[in-house]
């Protein structure tokens, strides 16, 4: 379950944003048109999967090509033509690299859009009336409510209505709750 709170301008969201996080809200996200916060700007922007995968699909390119250069030229039907050598190694370094290049850009693309869940053309998100302002003019930050089952946990019902005192104390536009999970 997701509340959303609107605002107007980025110091009232800015100020509900750090409310939040005091309050011990930890998953929360924010749509706006250019990052709030000092941390969300200077986020890194990186991922180690990615790095991994096209390290991975580099070095294993890089084995393929090499051997079937190498079975080809050498074990396959090795020629001895003007005493140049039946294993000619930096004859094989170009289609090499081209085949790195090659094959780590694609496991970037596909673990890219594997990793984002991508191509989403729809979300329950974009349901939500004035929601495509976020990139425009408004300013929303998603609070998402998580409950454990426990016997010390308080009940869906009581999250809600908690969340939604603490942000409606935080003078939002509006507040939308949301069943929806993405």
């Amino acid at each position: 379950m997701r509340m959303f709170a609107e605002f107007e301008s980025p110091e009232p969201a800015t100020n509900a944003l750090a409310t939040l996080k005091s309050l011990g809200y930890l998953d929360i996200e924010t749509y706006s048109p250019f990052p709030l916060t000092y941390a969300d700007a200077r986020a890194p922007r990186g991922s180690f999967v990615l790095g991994a995968l096209a390290f991975g699909g580099g070095l294993c390119a890089a084995a393929a090509a090499y051997l079937i250069q190498w079975y080809a030229n050498v074990a396959s039907y090795a020629l001895n033509i003007g005493g140049r050598p039946v294993h000619a190694a930096a004859a094989f370094v170009p289609s090499t690299f081209e085949s790195i290049c090659l094959v780590a850009a694609m496991a970037v693309c596909v673990g890219f859009l594997v990793l984002e869940r991508l191509p989403r053309l729809w979300q329950p998100i974009f349901e939500i009336d004035g929601f495509e302002r976020s990139s425009v003019d408004r300013f929303w930050i998603v609070v998402q409510l998580q409950h454990r089952r426990g016997w010390l946990q308080p009940a869906r019902h009581v999250l809600v209505e908690r969340a939604a005192r603490d942000l409606a104390g935080l003078h939002p536009l509006r507040i939308i709750v949301s069943e929806d999970e993405v």
